[in-house]
């Protein structure tokens, strides 16, 4: 089987779990909680979106980005035994620390996330944070061990997990208990039934994991602790800059709106399903990363290399075309997904999945810095995009409202990208077909754009207009193939 056909393989095998898992969360989280839960639309899906971002960012500091640095390490003869019992008791340690620190400064926390009353939330939302983190590197051991399928298997079952339990809360209970009943249920509680829910379907991940855990406590070579910290701080930084760009346009709204707290969040509500929506073509770039990543230092060492990136890149860009442009001239169908009241912002969606586009390509193009240990630089680089986000947030926010939040991820995410393709081929020359990358891009975008104006004027009905767009995306298909697929030998 050739190098990429394997790469796709194992994206398809990481796809379907990551796809599928997040795919029937989506149905459940946007779907079911905008149309039955959070309904009033009184700013706690907004929180329930603010919560997972710090959920998110603490995740990334506290497993000290030893999953890419387990990766470098293990491909080293000299240390593949010793790295991830060291990775791993790293990770406990931060997570020790990071508990007793939280609880230290309790009360100064529930003061800066401004909703005081959700005491209970913050704590749960705590242990969901520590034991995710503790997962990270037994999930990275599976990755590079090439066990897709029990990865798929233990993420699946999961989300199942979280999903039947919150169901049963809300739907189950009311059948036993007739006097239960969801309409009279507070917002806060929904959330607290939610968040206690991904609780439990954390513990059982753990509890999947146990094997790999074990390994976790095998005896521990501590004098190469400085060498694995010089490699990883920086990684800390780019992902806590990356995980406020993607995620922590909550917050920022919330403080940079002019309303009050409880106001900007409600507003917020139909801008966090957009960005929900959009997850659309998130769902291949993690999927695709998440193979990617052991792929590209497994095979460092091949002289063909930079030739092998460069073509992974292109094929990465044009998957990405398909998503935009089939979500986009049916963004009517899938807008139906998001309740009534979450609407507002489906207009953003294009935007955001331009930004995802940006956020894929900027991973492709951030490869040479894990390969060449020059994490420092790729740390300097990220957090010049979150100066950037941070300055157009105060900047345009408080001017021109929600909508430039998703302008602010789109204009941020090129920004670094750049940034990386320019030190990448300082540092790591590899040959991307930029004018070809471009063209397919700016193609879709432009097609997208002129097929909406052409509906629009001719006021054409659904079933005509999903025919012409039918058309395109085949067309579109047989350009590929015919260009990329049938005449590029996939065998190296």
């Amino acid at each position: 089987m050739s190098i990429i056909k394997s790469l796709v393989k194992e994206t398809a095998i990481y796809g379907l779990s990551y796809s599928l898992s997040r795919v029937i969360n989506f149905l459940l989280i946007t779907t079911y909680l905008t149309h039955r839960v959070f309904i009033n639309q009184d700013g706690f899906f907004a929180i329930y979106q603010d919560i997972y971002f710090y959920i998110g960012l603490f995740l990334g500091i506290l497993t000290l980005r030893m999953e890419t640095t387990f990766f470098r390490f293990v491909s080293d003869e000299k240390y593949e035994k010793k790295i991830y019992p060291l990775a791993s008791q790293m990770v406990w340690s931060a997570s020790l620390i990071f508990l007793i620190i939280c609880f230290i400064f309790f009360d100064s926390i529930k003061g800066f996330l401004k909703y005081p009353h959700l005491e209970k939330h913050i704590i749960i939302g705590l242990f969901i944070i520590v034991l995710d983190v503790i997962a990270s590197l037994p999930f990275s051991k599976l990755r590079f061990k090439q066990q897709a399928r029990k990865y798929a298997w233990i993420k699946l079952a999961s989300v199942i997990c979280n999903i039947l339990l919150i169901l049963f809360v809300f739907e189950g209970i009311g059948i036993i208990q007739p006097e239960f009943r969801l309409s009279d249920q507070l917002s806060s509680d929904k959330l607290y039934y939610i968040l206690l829910a991904n609780l439990c379907s954390s513990l059982l991940t753990i509890f999947q994991l146990r094997h790999e855990l074990y390994e976790s406590f095998l005896k521990v070579d501590w004098t190469m602790a400085g060498l694995v910290l010089k490699y990883s701080w920086p990684l800390i930084i780019v992902t806590t800059s990356y995980s406020i760009i993607l995620n922590g346009y909550t917050s920022f709204l919330k403080y940079l709106l002019p309303g009050t707290t409880i106001d900007n969040l409600s507003n917020s509500d139909g801008y966090a399903a957009a960005v929900r929506l959009a997850v659309i073509m998130n769902l291949f770039v993690t999927a695709f990363n998440y193979a990617a990543e052991p792929f590209f230092f497994r095979h460092a060492k091949n002289k063909q290399a930079p030739e092998l990136y460069a073509k992974v890149s292109l094929y990465f860009v044009i998957t990405c075309c398909f998503i935009y442009l089939f979500t986009c001239l049916y963004i009517d169908v899938f807008a139906q997904l998001l309740g009534p009241n979450y609407r507002g912002s489906i207009h953003l969606v294009s935007i955001l999945l331009i930004a995802n586009i940006f956020s894929g390509i900027y991973t492709n193009f951030s490869s040479w810095y894990k390969l060449t240990d020059k994490t420092l630089t790729a740390s300097i680089i990220s957090l010049f995009g979150l100066l950037l986000n941070i300055i157009l947030y105060i900047l345009l926010i408080p001017r021109f409202g929600i909508d430039a939040a998703a302008w602010i991820a789109c204009l941020t995410y090129l920004f670094i990208t750049i940034c990386s393709y320019v030190q990448g081929q300082k540092k790591f020359p590899i040959p991307y077909p930029l004018i070809r990358m471009s063209l397919y891009l700016i193609s879709v975008i432009v097609l997208v754009f002129l097929l909406k104006e052409i509906y629009h004027l001719l006021q054409l009905s659904f079933i005509f207009s999903s025919f012409i767009s039918i058309i395109c995306i085949v067309f579109f298909s047989i350009y590929v193939y015919i260009n990329e697929i049938k005449k590029v030998n996939l065998i190296f």
